[in-house]
């Protein structure tokens, strides 16, 4: 009888290793599952936000190129309204000037 129970008792400890290391097995799969599963979510993440930033940017570029387009029309604008003034102004200019230079030459 005593053999029998020793016999049990071994039989029972050598099940219990075998649950152990069946259980950390079990654990280190689900430990690898798990991380494996981060990594892809977290891989989709960077992707999702990476769209996110791209299409900020193309946002960005396309705002910016159109208040630099409109600097520029505002630019030119402003540029044929001086050249306007100016034109209007020169034949005034070329009077004065003329005036003086025949005043200065009759007074000689």
């Amino acid at each position: 009888m005593f053999t029998e129970e020793l016999k049990l008792i071994k039989e029972a400890e050598e099940q219990a290793d075998r649950m152990r290391k069946d259980a950390k097995l079990s654990a280190r799969k689900s430990i690898d599952e798990t991380n494996a599963k981060a990594d892809k979510m977290v891989e989709e993440a960077f992707a999702r936000e990476k769209e996110k930033c791209d299409a900020l940017l193309k946002d960005g570029k396309e705002i910016a190129e159109r208040i630099y387009d409109q600097a520029i029309r505002e630019a030119h604008e402003s540029c044929e309204h001086m050249d306007k003034l100016a034109q209007a102004k020169k034949e005034e200019a070329i009077k004065f000037i003329a005036e003086r230079i025949v005043d200065s030459s009759v007074n000689c």
